[in-house]
């Protein structure tokens, strides 16, 4: 527990674009709880996103779909392509969820966002040394009550993703682990080759940020499902 708390700090810490700083660690962690396909469950769902405040993120807009540089390329050649539309100087590049879902095969992004999000911004992130997608975080997601970058970050982005590459052993997948932060709390978990934090800004209750964390999906169906 002691090296995940490591993990999490260092993590929360590294260059993000909230901004926001840790002010407190928790002990709360939460195991996954996947939906089925049953009507049931998707009628409960239903209900449940709506008493949480929430809705499908296939109504807000996705800033930055037009910049895409067409997935065909191959993962190799794509980012490559990416760092130089940046200048081959930028960190976070503005980039298509098409190309973040070619770009980290099996990523994955929240079904349910909070019901005053407008859009979302979506990156790559860069090491400017190597010139490849930065370890820690490889991708970052502003979700946003309004038009982007228009409005302070602490009043129009609601909740922050962020997508590292896993690389810890002793982390186990399937449990997700809560630390209060300045501004809000964050949500840290494990899945297949990522490594996922959730930052939902004061005003996303804890439960309706549980929810956004346990409703992901590959982004690469939610693209499909966005054209």
């Amino acid at each position: 527990m002691r090296r995940l708390v490591s993990i999490v700090l260092v993590f929360a810490a590294s260059t993000v674009a909230c901004g926001d700083a840790l002010e407190g660690v928790g002990d709360l962690s939460r195991d996954f709880v996947y939906a089925g396909s049953s009507s049931s469950t998707t009628s409960t769902t239903q209900v449940q996103s709506q008493s949480l405040n929430l809705q499908a993120v296939t109504e807000v807009a996705w800033t930055n779909d037009g910049v895409d540089a067409g997935i065909s390329l191959g993962p190799d050649l794509l980012i490559r392509r990416i760092w130089e539309r940046g200048g081959e100087t930028s960190e976070f590049i503005q980039s298509s969820r098409r190309e973040i879902a070619a770009a980290l095969p099996a990523v994955e992004f929240p079904r349910l966002v909070p019901s005053g999000v407008t859009h979302v911004t979506s990156q790559l992130v860069f090491d400017p040394q190597t010139a490849s997608l930065d370890v820690s975080t490889a991708a970052a997601f502003g979700l946003w009550s309004g038009e982007p970058y228009t409005l302070p970050r602490t009043e129009a982005q609601l909740v922050v993703l962020r997508v590292g590459i896993y690389d810890f052993d002793d982390l186990v997948p399937g449990e997700i682990f809560s630390v209060r932060v300045s501004g809000g709390r964050e949500l840290s978990w494990v899945k297949g080759d990522y490594i996922y934090q959730l930052f939902c800004r004061t005003g996303v209750s804890e439960e309706s940020c549980f929810t956004i964390a346990e409703s992901t999906t590959p982004l690469s169906i939610l693209s499909i499902i966005g054209e």
